[in-house]
């Protein structure tokens, strides 16, 4: 309990839960170069710090053979007898301090876990190679930047090279929100092999590298302020339609990781609820989470927010100024539309009900290990299953994320964030973590999910204040404001002309003067968000 302070702490701000990952080696030459010469220091250091992992696991999935195969890794496997067995064996490996007071974690070993992995619904028949795909696209996502935020058309664009294992994809679109920082892109294969698929990769929180304050406050509303922006629900219709497209569609994935996890649960939900609200086949729906922080409870906030009159809650001005001045509000508010016409029909008390039975027709699967703390915040939409501790030990002279921030050993705290981190999962995939992955349950903390409405009510002020000093201060959003019919301001309430008393843009910087679009020109159709 001596830890409480620390990870309410780390939970309110979110900041250190999802940071852009420094990249794995490029390629496995690379990578075996670089195991060469960290052996070679470890070699003159002396073997003291370094140590040999061993781990036996029971049950292996059928895909443990295909999966260590492809990684290399040093496997014993075994299947005589009525239990199957896998073993691994790690090399060099630095001996680092371990959290020795974590919860129990309670395994399901009464779920099939093959079966949810290789789901048999899906067409494809290697799930486990889309997975770990979908680790590196995650990380991509962290790649999207603004030119510039408050330009008038700020395209985005994704920044630096993709790791090796994206090589055979291609980027079809990226998708970026204005209010809540949201970031992601769509990728689909060069050349397909087998059944079709898109993967939709969501960005965490940036802190240290291109900090969003936007995004910092949409973590505190557990995603739900990303996964109904306009952009999300943009990405969620392009998914959707993909999906339901049995000529020329195929299957969908969508992933991030942390707070881009937590996103993607919801931004999930949103897509199969469209598809069934539409009726007819589609092809399948994955949703691949890589830190396993539960959803749920925020989306079922989410449905009695509608219920309420509160739509999405980003206040009434801000939305009749999205609907008059965004052109991509109109795809937004169609989407929203047939997502709470299903909501309209979910009797009242049922909505967890709901979303499980929402869950159980898509393939929702989230990755953590079993050490990591912010897996005990909300209950996941979908199933988790848990990676052991020893698969995100750093090898010989790899630095952890948490060295990296403080300069320092950071001790057993510092490997329970890593156990969250992009660079943790990266280093457990390419050692096969997917072969001996549990499904299992991470014990919560109920006093965090208890703070979900106060930390929310904050996240939104959060990023209304953002947004009003930045964004809506713009010249690109004054000239949007000068395009409408009449508009408001910090300092009028009612425009028409911008040389009226505090009607204009202010000239100094300093003291911004936000504008929003209060009407549009007659005979304008406005898809407002209700």
């Amino acid at each position: 309990m001596m830890r409480l302070p620390i990870l309410v702490a780390t939970a309110m701000l979110l900041s250190l839960t999802a940071l852009a990952q420094p990249r794995t080696p490029p390629g496995r030459a690379a990578a075996q170069a670089q195991v060469a010469r960290c052996d070679a220091i470890a070699a003159q250091a002396g073997q003291a710090h370094l140590h040999e992992v061993r781990e036996s696991f029971a049950a292996f999935l059928p895909a443990a053979r295909d999966v260590l195969r492809a990684h290399s890794v040093e496997a014993r496997i075994t299947d005589g007898g009525r239990v199957a067995r896998v073993e691994l064996h790690l090399h060099a490996i630095r001996d680092m301090e371990l959290p020795t007071d974590v919860p129990r974690m309670h395994y399901r070993d009464e779920l099939d876990g093959a079966r949810i992995l290789q789901d048999p619904r899906s067409r494809i028949r290697a799930l486990w190679e889309i997975d770990e795909v979908t680790v590196a696209a995650s990380s991509r996502a962290y790649d999207v930047r603004y030119a510039d935020l408050t330009a008038p058309d700020p395209y985005p664009w994704l920044e630096g090279e993709p790791l090796p294992v994206l090589k055979d994809y291609e980027v079809l679109a990226i998708y970026t929100d204005r209010y809540t920082g949201f970031a992601g892109l769509a990728l689909a294969p060069r050349h397909p092999r087998g059944a079709a698929h898109r993967i939709y990769a969501i960005a965490g929180t940036h802190t240290l590298d291109h900090p969003d304050l936007r995004g910092w406050g949409s973590g505190l509303t557990l995603g739900r302020g990303q996964f109904i922006s306009n952009a999300a629900l943009h990405m969620a219709a392009d998914a959707a339609a993909y999906a339901r497209d049995m000529q020329g569609g195929g299957e969908v994935f969508i992933t991030g990781q942390s707070q881009g996890g937590l996103t993607a649960q919801g931004l999930a939900y949103m897509v199969q609820a469209m598809l069934d609200e539409g009726g007819g086949r589609h092809h399948l729906v994955h949703m691949v989470s890589w830190g396993a922080i539960g959803a749920k409870e925020v989306m079922e906030r989410m449905i009695a927010h509608w219920r309420a009159g509160e739509a999405r809650r980003f206040g009434a001005g801000l939305e009749r100024h999205w609907a008059i001045s965004d052109p991509h509000q109109p795809r937004a508010a169609e989407a929203w539309a047939q997502v709470t016409r299903r909501w309209a029909r979910i009797p009242e008390g049922a909505e967890g009900a709901h979303l499980d039975e929402t869950a159980a027709r898509m393939r929702a699967v989230g990755f953590f290990f079993d050490v990591d703390l912010f897996s005990r915040l909300g209950t996941f939409f979908g199933t988790t299953f848990a990676f052991p501790t020893a698969l995100v030990l750093p090898d010989a002279c790899d630095e952890i994320q948490a060295e990296f921030i403080m300069g320092r050993r950071s001790g057993a705290f510092g490997m329970q964030l890593e156990a969250h981190f992009l660079r943790g999962y990266h280093r457990a995939v390419g050692r096969g973590a997917l072969a001996v992955a549990r499904p299992a349950d991470p014990p919560k903390w109920p006093v965090l999910t208890g703070m979900i409405p106060a930390l929310e009510a904050i996240g939104e002020v959060w990023m209304e204040t953002v947004y009003f000093r930045t964004v809506a201060s713009s010249s690109a959003n004054w000239t949007r404001c000068r395009a409408a019919h009449a508009w408001r301001t910090l300092r009028n309430a009612h425009c028409r002309e911008d040389w009226w008393p505090g009607c204009g843009q202010s000239a100094d910087p300093a003291e911004p003067n936000w504008c929003l679009a209060t009407e549009a020109w007659p005979g304008s159709v406005l898809r407002e968000i209700r």
